[in-house]
């Protein structure tokens, strides 16, 4: 009797899961643990001077230099999310899908409601001890999907960055008309499909397209997250995860989540910031067919936040 071949690819696939598998409860001990009950984040109160128009102005000016899309606007989720972890123990995974679910909804995001599963999730976080396997795995099963929607360049910085970071971020998005429905109809847990332009010459699709986001993969590296609690890490998938944000940006001393990998430890931020929240909400409140966005959301943060009358 012959013995059964498996294919490559399948058997690629079994390796990686058992990889994962191997890496799970050590990655989870990488983290501290969550804490029992979560903290708010910080009043608008100061206890001294609040912060100027002008700072909190640049601060958004500065994390809404999109990279992928249109540069315009800042893309935000249109579909309805759907969360998904790997990686963790059960418990830490339910706590992570939680957490992302609260800071969403707070913003204003949809979710899915009962048909939410791992097989229609459309926000995946992945933490992990080698971030560069499983990225090249999740790119080698979705081909397609990344190569549609992104250029060789934007792949590879997500597959091979030359200086990789503790967090890589892969979003998908497409076209919706203003009414919230998707202008290109797609499979929400696999949106292969071109990467989305506006008409910029007065066209009435102009008027009635937006681009949202529908589609995440963010993979936390452990190994790079310079001994950050679960709770925090959770908080920065969110606010990377739920727009489409430059990550690199030098964000000095600015009250952020996401200079959560480089303040200082006696500074660093334990979750989503009274800044970090003004953003969020202003953003998923937005018009987004407006072609003045980003300023108009610079402006509307630093009011919310400097305390201006």
């Amino acid at each position: 009797m012959n013995a059964q071949v498996t294919p490559p690819a399948q058997a690629a696939g079994a390796l990686f899961v058992l990889a994962l598998l191997v890496t799970t409860v050590a990655a989870a001990q990488m983290y501290p643990p969550p804490p029992a009950a979560w903290p708010p984040p910080p009043a608008y109160g100061y206890a001294t001077a609040p912060p100027s128009a002008d700072e909190v102005s640049d601060f958004v000016s500065r994390i809404t230099q999109s990279t992928r899309f249109d540069r315009g606007t800042v893309a935000r989720w249109q579909a309805p999310l759907c969360f998904d972890v790997e990686g963790l123990p059960e418990n830490e995974s339910r706590f992570v899908v939680d957490r992302l679910s609260q800071i969403a909804s707070d913003a204003g995001a949809a979710l899915q409601g009962e048909g939410c599963s791992k097989s229609t999730s459309n926000f995946h976080v992945v933490f992990t001890l080698n971030a560069e396997q499983v990225a090249r795995h999740w790119y080698a099963r979705h081909r397609d999907l990344f190569e549609s929607n992104g250029s060789l360049t934007q792949i590879n910085r997500f597959v091979r960055p030359p200086n990789p970071g503790a967090v890589r971020v892969w979003h998908n998005a497409t076209l919706f008309g203003t009414d919230g429905h998707p202008l290109v109809a797609v499979d929400p847990a696999d949106p292969v499909e071109g990467v989305p332009h506006l008409d910029d010459t007065g066209s009435r699709l102009h008027s009635r397209a937006v681009v949202g986001l529908n589609y995440a993969v963010i993979i936390i590296d452990g190994r790079r997250a310079n001994g950050a609690g679960l709770a925090p890490l959770a908080d920065y998938a969110a606010m990377a995860g739920l727009a489409e944000l430059d990550l690199g940006a030098d964000l000095g001393h600015d009250p952020t989540i996401l200079r959560l990998f480089t303040a200082a430890a006696n500074d660093r931020p334990m979750g989503v910031t009274a800044w970090d929240q003004a953003f969020l909400g202003e953003l998923y409140h937005s018009d987004q067919s407006s072609r003045n966005l980003r300023a108009q959301l610079a402006a509307t943060v630093a009011h919310d936040v400097s305390g201006l009358p």
